[in-house]
């Protein structure tokens, strides 16, 4: 007979992870950022992994890309099509797709938008990148806006107005 394994344990020699423990609102307290048209990523970092959660209003796209992070998500309101590999399916609440590193993925939405979470490991670099743009063009760390990447802004300068509109 084996010996039953708890799972809500504390070992004895654990250390605390590197890190601030925190709580956040991700649509109070994080920075969004417009990646495409109506397409608004609000990423929390962690140190092993990112989390992000994804607003698209209806009749968008992510373009099909890859990077070497695998990746996880779910659909949290809403649908879209996702693309995984050259295979498109729609996705809705409860739905998970799993891309393994380096897969080209993308998504579409169709008659409504999504919330969207994934979920990256190790640490998705490029957002981290884009983050500190938009903190250093902002002045402040920009909890609770939007802030647009310069290629999507129509007047090369304009910064859309604060984040809430794209919230749930």
């Amino acid at each position: 007979m084996s010996e039953s394994i708890e799972y809500f344990r504390t070992r004895d020699d654990a250390e605390l992870g590197e890190g601030e423990p925190r709580y956040l609102n991700v649509f109070r307290d994080v920075l969004g950022l417009e990646v495409e048209r109506d397409l608004v990523l609000r990423p929390v970092f962690g140190r092993n992994l990112t989390m992000s959660f994804v607003s698209m209003e209806p009749h968008r796209v992510a373009p099909v890309h890859q990077h070497p992070q695998e990746q996880i998500g779910t659909v949290i309101e809403g649908s879209y099509e996702f693309e995984l590999a050259g295979e498109k399916r729609v996705v809705r609440r409860g739905d998970v797709y799993v891309v393994p590193p380096n897969v080209p993925h993308g998504a579409m939405t169709h008659d409504e938008g999504c919330l969207v979470l994934d979920v990256f490991s190790p640490p998705r670099e490029a957002f981290d990148e884009i983050m500190k743009q938009a903190v250093e063009e902002l002045g402040c760390d920009g909890a609770g806006e939007v802030w647009t990447l310069p290629p999507l802004r129509g007047d090369g300068d304009r910064q859309d107005g604060p984040a809430g509109a794209d919230a749930p």
